[in-house]
């Protein structure tokens, strides 16, 4: 089991979130892309600088200048030239639950200091699904076009170079963070300017959750009202609440009733880096550059980030009274300590319904997601991070030398097809039919690869090219669900239509 270390007294934090934010972390923009990113920024390569992440850049400069007027166009390409996505990528929110996926359907806006209400503003929305595809996308929008949206101000700090300074201000607060560890959330929040004595505790920490930082807080409000011109904003995430900017008086918010006070900033707990770092399971070193400068500034340098953790391509097995060894040797997980007749009798013996205990039984559940012995299901685990987090060489070198069983299926029973939107599906799409994956693969509920595309955002090439290599438009999940159908219904997200007719045949 993964070290969860432990939190200092003191600290409000919770020590089972440790784990997830440990392994967040350590899928960061590795050094080599930050210092490449830096130098785009440095060159005024701003594009360049931006597409090194995982993020769709679709900004038009001359159509913003033809909207929007050169005033605002201007300024807009400024904040561009400044733009570190690479640091906004350790902001950005995370979906709950133990996953290391980004928050989705909501958007982070990069707005100007001030005019918001009328000028371009850039918006950073993010995935679909915490299970679809981790990309991102950087468009312009108005106000406007953020009506009916569910999204947030990101503070400068966070994305700005020129502004990371501010970061040290928003950090750390013994005095708050001693007071929100003994439950007096309202002195913490007085202490940051923010009146909340009226306030439903919950709206400040909801049930097995840590409870909301109100450091930085009320400086961020400020800030989102003088941008859009408004009087009041709302908080999402942590906390749930509407504050008066005037006399920064606070009252609860109804989570689901976002639209009522659209200006919002994020709130959370107290920095999870900082809790890592007190826990000993990060040093400061590995913070991103641009934080280590401000909040640590007698740290090394930036080392190069381990990145994930490996696992060995054997694993030991309980079978029967004696230990057995499984290996992943030419692209399958193999069982050297059973000769191949007796492999062949215990797949008789399954087809005719008996079952499998020991290697056997893993390696059913290998090729059918069912329940592993620690070691294997660790390994799995790092399969689907990996993928899931973009990693294409991986797979595709994992293919080719035989370290990556193309026939492995998630907890879920997901195949690598289904998992194929996570990466370069034009490279591993072609390589994973080819190893003999089927393009209709189900999992555990009936889902197939087109029907979790769809469903989870994908790429709508990936779409026309498991369509082409004859995946089934009308394939039905155990609910009576089909791709085609799930396509028309959410035709506001992917121009899908090409597959939505088909319910039709048109």
């Amino acid at each position: 089991m993964e070290d969860a270390g432990s939190i200092p007294a003191g600290l409000p934090f919770l020590a089972r979130d440790l784990p997830q934010w440990r392994r967040i972390r350590a899928e960061m923009p590795s050094p080599s892309v930050v210092a490449a990113a830096a130098e785009a920024r440095a060159a005024g390569d701003w594009r360049a600088a931006a597409t090194l992440m995982p993020v769709d850049v679709v900004v038009d400069p001359p159509a913003v200048r033809a909207r929007f007027g050169a005033a605002a166009a201007d300024a807009l390409e400024d904040d561009l030239r400044h733009l570190c996505l690479d640091l906004l990528w350790w902001h950005l929110p995370r979906h709950r639950g133990g996953m290391t996926t980004l928050q989705a359907q909501v958007s982070a806006i990069l707005a100007p200091r001030t005019g918001a209400d009328t000028a371009p503003l850039l918006r950073l929305r993010l995935p679909r699904s915490p299970t679809g595809p981790q990309r991102v996308r950087l468009e312009v929008a108005s106000l406007a076009d953020l009506q009916y949206d569910r999204w947030y101000l990101a503070p400068r700090h966070t994305w700005d170079v020129r502004e990371t300074a501010e970061l040290a201000n928003v950090w750390q607060d013994s005095q708050v963070y001693s007071l929100l560890s003994a439950g007096d959330h309202a002195s913490a929040w007085r202490r940051c300017g923010i009146a909340v004595d009226s306030i439903d505790p919950e709206a400040l920490q909801r049930p097995t959750t840590a409870p909301t930082s109100p450091l930085g807080v009320a400086e961020q409000a400020r800030a989102a009202a003088a941008a859009f011109g408004v009087d009041e904003v709302a908080t999402l995430f942590g906390a749930y609440l509407r504050l008066n900017v005037s006399d920064l008086t606070a009252t609860g918010s109804d989570p689901s009733e976002w639209m009522e006070v659209p200006v919002r900033i994020p709130t959370g707990t107290i920095p999870p880096d900082l809790a890592l770092i007190e826990a000993g399971l990060m040093s400061p070193s590995r913070l991103h550059p641009l934080m280590r400068e401000a909040l640590y500034p007698d740290a090394p340098s930036f080392a190069e980030n381990a990145g994930f953790v490996g696992y060995p391509g054997s694993f030991r097995v309980r079978c029967g009274a004696d230990w057995h060894r499984l290996a992943i040797e030419g692209g399958a997980l193999r069982l050297p300590d059973h000769d191949e007749a007796e492999q062949l009798r215990e797949a008789a013996l399954r087809s005719l319904g008996g079952s499998s205990s020991g290697c056997y039984a893993a390696q059913q559940a290998w090729t059918t997601g069912g329940r592993l012995p620690r070691a294997l299901a660790a390994h799995r685990r790092e399969v689907l991070h990996r993928l899931q987090h973009g990693d294409t060489e991986y797979l595709m070198e994992g293919l080719g030398n035989g370290s990556i069983d193309p026939r492995m299926r998630a907890g879920n029973g997901w195949s690598l097809v289904h998992m194929a939107m996570w990466v370069d599906h034009a490279r591993a799409l072609p390589a994973l039919l080819a190893a003999g994956v089927p393009v209709d693969a189900r999992d555990r509920i009936g889902r197939t690869p087109l029907y979790t595309c769809v469903m989870n955002g994908a790429d709508p090439e990936l779409v026309r090219a498991l369509l082409a290599a004859g995946a089934d438009p009308h394939a039905e999940t155990v609910h009576g669900a089909d791709p085609a159908g799930v396509a028309r219904a959410r035709g506001d997200w992917r121009d899908l239509r090409f597959l939505g007719d088909l319910v039709s045949g048109g």
